[in-house]
Formats: structure tokens, C-alpha cells, sequence
């Protein structure tokens, strides 16, 4: 993780969760994140098994110029990238993973914009399945917020154990979902996940197809 944001969002939700897969959404303080609550979600699944927003930050929402609650994740995302990008989120809900997502986002003017986006597991009773999850811009350029991001593109994704990465390491050793598990399919170019690999220990298990 390069981002501040992202980074102290996994301090606070790995020291929350202390050693278990998840912590509980009842532990989550608002005022210990304020500073990152406009750009904090939470996914959840459907009545269909479609992935939605259950909430959505004030300044998220700006970001793509609408209300974004109970809107479908993966129509933030453009069309070539929402299978490989439901896939994600359905492995972060199904198997309580840690995932770091680059997208580049973009303006119907043109204008663009590098985004980091994290994806951390939420234990909210028994068989409901919830992701909080933060988006950080690179740099907030002067038009954010008033030109709104028409979609995002997935420049890349990484799973992280973190039970076994030391946070200074974040980004740097864990393994990227790179075109040996994200593969073109014969369907409109969609990229897919065939599964996700950890290499530094702790959980082994990934989403296979």
C-alpha cells in the first residue's frame, strides 16, 4: 500500500482485528477514522448475489457524482474489467481476504486519475458477509468532486496475507494477480481470476473457478 489512507486503515482494522480473519463491525470507532470516513464503503451481497454498496462515503459519492448506496460495485468499473473485479470482491466477502486494487479513473472530459483501493473483511453475524473498504486518490486533482469519474479501469490487484507480511512490506512483497492469474477470456475481453495465491505463509487457500 502507498497510499496514507489505505495504510492507516489497515493499521486500524489489523490492530481491531487482533489475529482473527476479521474483526466485528461493532468494534469499528468512526472517530478513531474520521479523517477517512468520506472515502470509506461497505459491500455486501444482494438478494441476487450481486455485490453492492450497503454505504458509501459523502466525498466517494461526489467522486462519481451520484449516490452510491445500494448501487452495484461493479458498475463503478468498465465493462471489460467487472468480471475479473466481481471475482475480486466475491474472494474479499467468501474468504475474508485483504485485496489491493490500482485503478485509474476517468472523466467523460478526458481527465484522469490514479486511485488505490482496499478491500478489508468484516465479521457481521453469523452468515452475513460484509467488505469495509477505503479509495484514495494518488493526488487530488483540482477538478475532483466536479467532474465525475465515468468509470474505473483495473491497472492491478494484490492479495494480502496479513498474518504473514510485515506492513512495512505491504505492496512491496505481496504478489501481484498478474496475467498468469488474470487471463483475457473469449467473452468481451473480460479478465477473470483463476485463483489467488499467498506466497509468504498464513492462509493458502484461494478462489478457484
Amino acid at each position: 500500500m502507498r497510499m496514507d489512507g489505505t495504510t492507516a486503515m489497515f493499521r486500524y482494522w489489523n490492530m481491531l482485528r487482533a489475529g482473527r480473519p476479521a474483526p466485528s463491525r461493532s468494534e469499528i470507532d468512526p472517530t478513531a477514522i474520521r479523517k477517512w470516513l468520506p472515502d470509506i464503503f461497505i459491500l455486501e451481497f444482494d438478494d441476487d448475489r450481486s455485490v453492492r454498496f450497503r454505504l458509501a462515503g459523502t466525498r466517494l459519492c461526489s467522486v462519481f457524482g451520484q449516490e452510491l448506496r445500494h448501487t452495484h460495485f461493479r458498475d463503478l468499473w468498465r465493462f471489460d474489467d467487472r468480471v475479473t473485479i466481481s471475482a475480486l470482491v466475491e474472494t474479499s466477502l467468501n474468504q475474508q481476504a485483504t485485496i489491493v486494487l490500482d485503478a485509474r479513473a476517468g472523466t467523460s472530459q478526458g481527465r484522469e486519475a490514479d486511485f488505490e483501493l482496499l478491500l478489508l473483511p468484516l465479521h457481521a453475524g453469523p452468515g452475513v458477509q460484509r467488505t469495509i473498504g477505503l479509495l484514495c486518490a494518488d493526488e487530488r486533482p483540482f477538478w475532483l468532486g466536479s467532474h465525475p469519474v465515468a468509470q474505473l479501469d483495473l491497472h492491478g490487484a494484490r492479495l494480502i496475507d496479513p498474518d504473514a507480511v510485515p506492513l512495512r512490506d505491504v505492496g512491496a512483497r505481496t504478489p501481484s494477480l498478474a496475467p498468469d492469474i488474470i487471463e483475457p477470456t473469449e467473452t468481451h475481453g473480460a479478465r477473470r481470476v483463476r485463483h489467488l495465491v499467498v506466497h509468504d505463509g498464513g492462509r493458502s487457500n484461494g478462489a478457484d473457478d
